[in-house]
């Protein structure tokens, strides 16, 4: 690896000689979240359990990236098994948070964030189930990407929730992150069409309206005003949207770890044990009915936004102040993405620009918006301090 040393807790395999293209990435140095695959590299997932062969493949995300010029230069920590909002890890060093010492990254990418925001490398691909794209790109003002579940082959990435699991890049701006992701949508195998009725969603074109939920930046809020971008306050219903999408989450996770979980309990960080044994048990039944509401929830929701004439709702991407190192995550790990669920559990496209998320319908709508605010002066949004 070359250029700025890492901090420590930042990387846990250099590479080098990944073949690369020549192509709209040339010259941009790409960390991998360690649960994705490089081939010759291991894949730890940020655990002692796993990484103990090489990958035989390299993910087609990675590929993609490599196959137009990005030069792959890291694996990156993260919250063991991407489980957690911390990226503090027993085995592999706590990640730090360079652009605001002495407070959390965030997690689970919270490796490719502090990447990013080190100058490791300019670019990074992270995961995110359940906010682990923006929430650490909000705690390191950077720049990520949820994509909508499925727009991606997930071939050579470790799983955590199937269903919900996705990944993304992240950038110091959303014109890199932009940059990156038409790379890998190019050849998505994954749907990216509109919602039936949506068509012009897939335009990109800046929206006429947009919701606000939460209290965002209001140095947003003026420079949408100026874009012509109308502005309506737009109440999404958090609390009915978590409750119906961890029993789900929770669901899935129990079958992922059932070969090692609970039979190799102690080789796991205590922080991911601990929420692994609060996923037990959870029946075909509720399973069922967590994502039939989830399925009703999303139609509810975007049927509001038809009616209110909203393609997209801008919101913070954290509920609470970042939390300082030390602090326990099971007190705050709910909380700090507490505007992030909603996108993961409904199938909503999401982009993370400091502590201002959007979210949309599609990937195309929310970058757009992002570029339009960037290109009118927006840069990360930090966020509030604890």
């Amino acid at each position: 690896m070359s250029g700025t040393a890492a901090p420590a807790g930042i990387v846990i395999t250099e590479l080098s000689g990944v073949e690369t293209g020549d192509g709209a990435l040339s010259g941009v140095r790409l960390a991998v979240k360690d649960n994705i695959d490089v081939a010759g590299a291991p894949t730890t997932g940020g655990s002692r359990i796993c990484g103990h062969e090489t990958a035989l493949m390299t993910a087609p995300a990675v590929a993609a990236l490599a196959s137009a010029g990005a030069r792959p230069v890291a694996k990156v920590n993260l919250h063991e098994f991407a489980y957690g909002v911390s990226s503090d890890n027993p085995w592999h060093g706590r990640v730090p948070n360079p652009r605001y010492p002495g407070h959390v990254p965030g997690g689970s990418s919270g490796g490719s964030a502090a990447a990013v925001a080190a100058g490791v490398a300019e670019l990074a691909l992270g995961t995110d189930t359940a906010g682990s794209i923006r929430i650490p790109a909000a705690c390191t003002g950077t720049a990520g990407l949820r994509p909508r579940n499925g727009a991606l082959d997930l071939a050579g990435v470790q799983p955590l929730c199937p269903s919900f699991d996705t990944v993304g890049p992240m950038a110091a701006s959303v014109a890199l992150v932009a940059a990156a992701w038409r790379v890998l949508a190019a050849g998505a195998p994954g749907s990216l069409a509109p919602e039936p009725g949506d068509e012009g969603a897939a335009s990109g074109a800046l929206p006429a309206r947009v919701g606000v939920c939460g209290d965002p930046a209001s140095v947003a809020l003026r420079l949408l005003g100026e874009l012509g971008v109308e502005t309506v306050p737009l109440e999404l219903p958090l609390a009915e949207i978590e409750e119906a999408f961890w029993p789900a989450f929770r669901a899935e996770i129990a079958r992922v770890h059932q070969a090692s979980y609970p039979r190799l309990a102690d080789e796991y960080d205590p922080n991911v044990a601990a929420k692994l044994a609060g996923t037990q048990g959870v029946s075909v039944a509720c399973y069922r009915e967590s994502r039939e509401r989830l399925t009703a929830l999303r139609r509810g929701v975007l049927d509001g936004w038809r009616r209110l004439g909203v393609t997209a709702v801008v919101s913070p991407v954290l509920g609470i102040p970042l939390p300082r190192v030390g602090e326990r995550e099971e007190d705050y790990r709910d909380l700090l993405g507490l505007y992030a669920v909603p996108a993961s559990a409904l199938d909503l496209a999401a982009l993370a620009i400091g502590d201002l998320q959007i979210t949309a319908r599609t990937e195309a709508e929310a970058l757009a918006l992002g570029t339009a605010l960037e290109e009118a002066g927006l840069t990360p949004v930090p966020p509030r301090l604890g």
